[in-house]
């Protein structure tokens, strides 16, 4: 037994030496980033294979990704493989579900020592868009390398580069890595990697400096990436029938007569929700103004400087806890704003936890904003009876009748080849997706709130002159442009309703703005349609930034690794 544990521990350390018989001497990354916002990378990899015999190495090239936002690929172009002097090698590039996979040698040759490979290749989409800055997140040496290396360095050529970072080790090691200046590119070694380590780096430049795609294009991309549901026309079919006999609105007056006041006891929010049949969380804003005119809380217009510019935010001083006076949502929307014992909060503070991992404050936040908020209204509005069922609940479930039309319609599809049948199911859905989004229906009651509403837009929308000619409208007052101005907003009239009270000369008590500066209506209004985006949108991820000490190796695009074959 003795003698047989001496062997397996031989046995062990000889297949270690064995794994690290192979070496990478020297791993150079350079890297160009265009201002067509492609990017050019060489890797020049002096491999050693010492007495192994081997037909080559391989590398896999990951293209396949997914966030927050769903699937996405990357796109290699231009592959080519050379020596040192210039000299192709023989290879071939396959696809896979994941990778492409870039196998260098000829099966017919094998090799030893060192060998020099130059592999070269055009990457599209790898560039990350923020409000601030563009990013290229990338994994310049990937993780998933067989052999140690001996050397590696990073090769940056960029324009306007003015924010860089690089890490090394293991996934998601935060190891930093010095990036230093030399002949205008920014240079980053490192001295020695062990199998399964690498190298990340995170470059920012301004706004403007590369092309940034269109929402329309970054749309074409999305359809490109995600063949989640394409339908075939007998599915569309079937859908238009089943939305014309269940998901159609019973018949209103079909009169549209203007209305001077809201619905009673219905908030902005839930007055959308009733002519959308869905939760607008564009439309927060109207909900906090509501709140800020009912005396609950104060908003008060505030900046941060960043660099040498001004940016403008808001706060929000709660003043009393809420009460009977409030709807459930909104209620809760205090809660949530609030929370944790806070009795103001601004916007910068809101972005700057939005970004922070596992904060609870924006984690409770989002929540409430993106789900529990939404079912609150959905389930009220449904016991008023404005929806015989809960909206939420039917698109859940026509959502789920879409899904089950997956498997046949679009494994079928893809498996035979068939690309021209393909995109015209992913066009089709889109009809079967909208048809599905309007299986919601309203009662009787909805339908004529809806109207009614529908008369309160018409109202506010008017020029003053055709305001006039209403028979008892009201009088031009602060109490009636604040009782309406949250529903201006859920319209996105505030602008308009404004104009109408120019001559207004009161101070509101919920509103402070820049100091010394009379309040005036316009100029509230233009800060009012900011306030739901800015609470909304600090909500939202636009992809991950590896700036700032916040990226990790592993955490960017690109990388993968390779061995020997």
């Amino acid at each position: 037994m003795k003698n047989k544990s001496i062997f397996a521990v031989l046995a062990l350390l000889l297949s270690f030496s064995f794994s690290y018989a192979e070496t990478i001497k020297d791993y150079d990354v350079d890297i160009k980033i265009n201002s067509d916002s492609t990017v050019d990378i060489k890797e020049n990899i002096l491999y050693d294979f010492e007495s192994a015999s081997r037909h080559g190495i391989f590398r896999n090239l990951p293209y396949s990704y997914q966030n927050e936002k769903g699937h996405f690929n990357l796109k290699y172009q231009d592959i080519s493989v050379v020596d040192e002097s210039g000299k192709e090698y023989t290879y071939e590039v396959s696809i896979g579900s994941d990778n492409y996979e870039i196998k260098i040698g000829d099966p017919d040759v094998l090799v030893t020592g060192e060998k020099d490979y130059v592999i070269k290749y055009k990457v599209e989409r790898a560039m990350n868009y923020f409000e601030d800055h563009d990013e290229l997140y990338w994994n310049a040496i990937g993780t998933d390398w067989e052999v140690p290396i001996k050397n590696a360095s990073i090769s940056v050529e960029g324009k306007d580069i003015n924010q860089h970072d690089c890490y090394y080790g293991y996934a998601e090691s935060k190891n930093n890595c010095t990036f230093s200046e030399q002949d205008g590119r920014l240079i980053a070694n490192i001295d020695e990697l062990t199998p399964s380590q690498g190298v990340t780096i995170a470059l920012g430049m301004p706004k403007g400096i590369i092309y940034e795609p269109t929402k329309e294009e970054r749309m074409m991309q999305f359809i490109e990436d995600n063949w989640y549901f394409p339908i075939p026309f007998l599915i569309f079919i079937f859908f238009f029938f089943r939305w014309y006999r269940y998901g159609r609105d019973p018949k209103g007056k079909n009169v549209i007569i203007p209305q001077y006041s809201p619905l009673d006891g219905i908030s902005p929010l839930e007055s959308k929700t009733i002519t959308t049949e869905s939760v607008d969380l564009t439309n927060i804003g109207a909900e906090i103004i509501q709140l800020a005119i009912k005396g609950y809380l104060k908003i008060e217009k505030v900046t941060e400087k960043v660099l040498l510019f001004d940016n403008d935010g808001y706060k929000f001083i709660k003043l009393k806890e809420s009460d009977d006076g409030l709807t459930k949502y909104q209620s809760g929307m205090i809660k949530a704003l609030f929370d944790q014992g806070r009795n103001e909060i601004t916007t910068f503070e809101i972005k700057k936890m939005a970004q922070e991992i596992g904060n609870s404050y924006s984690t409770n936040l989002r929540g409430f904003l993106t789900s529990e908020g939404p079912n609150i209204i959905y389930d009220r509005l449904t016991k008023e009876g404005y929806f015989p069922n809960n909206p939420s609940d039917v698109k859940v479930v026509n959502g789920l009748i879409s899904a089950c039309m997956f498997l046949p319609m679009f494994i079928i599809p893809m498996i035979l080849g068939f690309a021209i049948p393909g995109l015209i199911g992913l066009f089709l859905f889109f009809g079967v997706l909208t048809f599905s989004l309007l299986m919601p229906k309203k009662t009787i009651k909805g339908v004529e709130a809806k109207e009614y509403l529908e008369g309160l837009k018409k109202y506010i929308s008017v020029a003053e002159i055709e305001r006039i000619k209403f028979h008892n409208a009201p009088e031009k007052s602060p109490e009636h442009f604040e009782e309406l101005l949250p529903y201006a907003i859920i319209f996105g009239l505030e602008k308009e309703w404004a104009k109408k009270f120019e001559s207004l000369t009161y101070q509101p008590n919920w509103y402070v703005g820049q100091s010394g500066m009379a309040f005036n209506s316009a100029v509230i209004a233009s800060d009012i349609s900011n306030i739901g985006n800015s609470v909304s949108t600090t909500m939202a991820s636009s992809g991950a930034s590896g700036l700032g000490g916040a990226g990790g190796v592993g955490g960017g695009g690109g990388g993968g690794g390779g061995g020997s074959w």
